[in-house]
């Protein structure tokens, strides 16, 4: 360990197998050794603690989120080049924005993802998650990728219902959502970037070409609602705005629930008690997903840029500097979760966790996801009472710094 901005310099290679297959034994080793470091593979400050990142999320005016979708690799002229021939001007509207947008634009899309239309969804997502598991429960073998068989497709149908979207683009929009995330919080080599950055522009203009048919035709959905709010007004609205939207929720909200999901299924699956919990005792599900998002998050870490100099229990960092606040770290925080790596649905904290984040940006789509969870996992649980997971996997992740959910999972029953 060397030293350098007045900070250890600690190697943190969020890309490589053994941190993607299990984060938090690094996390334990940070808050005990060096809860806050400079990671020079990154270029990035990284926080590991509970109160230090809650502090970082909660004070916007110093901890910017325009950073929060810059990919850390430099996007190479060919890949500008794709940008601009597709005609790709994504905006800065929710993640990756800041007062005063970031108010204007959240108070807007909060008067459209209104609680009724949330509530709404939960019959439909129900049928949804039936309709799968009868083709899940007709298998011969009862051995099944329930990730193939289940978590990966529903959320994307689930943000299709709000959206008002067709389920044909569903596996255009699950693809494109991938490249997404491996161009953004992933490390592309140059010849990557420009595949994806390919992939982006296709899934730009999906988006693009759906909320000028929404303009022109609106229907009883979160999108015509947006357009019905602008009411041709751009200083409420732009229509590129509204694309940014769209284009925004078309990856966060599904490409996290879809960890949830899976997370939950294989944490609950570790312990044939807690499967057996949930299953006699449906109403406690509420408390189980809590501590599944604390205790096995699928957002691990969120990005911020500082504004001006701050110091941080000791650690002054500079102006203009990129922060990744580690959220896994946080929810393990032995400070603030007792015995924090013990799974425990009875915790009564388990709510403070930060998978969520907190502040200004907290997650508009946590109720929905929220509802996602119990619906899915109460079908799943009451359909597969027996289900075990399957023996002798091992779990692959995408290679990201954010998005955490294995891309597998074999359960049989």
């Amino acid at each position: 360990m060397t030293f350098g901005h007045g900070c250890p310099i600690v190697h943190f290679d969020p890309f490589g197998n053994d941190y993607l297959a299990d984060p938090y034994a690094f996390y334990q080793w940070a808050q005990q050794q060096q809860p806050i470091f400079y990671s020079d593979t990154l270029k990035y400050w990284v926080l590991t603690r509970y109160d230090d990142i809650k502090g970082a999320l909660k004070d916007a005016e110093t901890f910017s989120s325009r950073n929060a979708t810059d990919p850390f690799t430099p996007v190479t002229p060919t890949t500008a080049a794709v940008f601009r021939d597709g005609g790709y001007a994504m905006q800065r509207v929710l993640l990756n924005a800041d007062a005063p947008n970031h108010t204007r634009i959240r108070r807007h899309v909060y008067a459209a993802f209104t609680p009724q239309r949330v509530a709404a969804l939960e019959e439909r997502i129900r049928e949804c998650t039936r309709t799968h598991l009868a083709a899940i429960t007709a298998n011969p073998q009862r051995r099944i990728d329930i990730v193939a068989a289940l978590t990966y497709t529903l959320p994307a149908q689930v943000i299709f219902m709000l959206l008002g979207l067709d389920d044909d683009d569903v596996p255009a929009i699950k693809a494109g959502s991938e490249s997404r995330v491996l161009f953004t919080w992933g490390k592309p080599s140059d010849a990557q970037q420009a595949d994806l950055a390919r992939d982006m522009v296709d899934f730009w203009q999906r988006a693009q070409a759906f909320v000028a048919k929404r303009a022109s035709a609106p229907r009883d959905d979160f999108t015509s609602d947006l357009i019905r709010l602008r009411n041709g007004d751009d200083s409420i609205l732009s229509m590129n705005e509204i694309v940014s939207v769209v284009f925004g929720l078309l990856l966060a909200g599904h490409e996290t629930t879809t960890g949830l999901l899976s997370n939950a299924i294989r944490r609950l699956l570790e312990d044939p008690q807690r499967w057996q919990q949930a299953h006699q005792h449906p109403d406690q599900l509420s408390a189980i997903i809590e501590e599944i998002l604390r205790f096995d998050t699928s957002v691990i870490a969120m990005r911020r840029l500082t504004t001006r100099e701050v110091t941080i229990a000791g650690h002054t960092i500079p102006s203009d500097a990129n922060v990744l606040l580690l959220i896994g770290g946080a929810n393990h925080d032995q400070t603030h979760f007792a015995d924090a790596a013990t799974y425990d649905p009875q915790r009564p904290n388990n709510r403070e966790h930060l998978s969520f984040g907190f502040g200004s940006h907290y997650c508009i789509g946590a109720p929905l996801a929220r509802l996602e969870a119990r619906v899915v996992l109460n079908e799943l649980i009451t359909a597969l009472p027996t289900a075990q997971l399957a023996a002798d996997q091992t779990y692959d992740y995408l290679p990201n710094t954010s998005f955490r959910g294995p891309r597998q999972l074999w359960i049989t029953w």
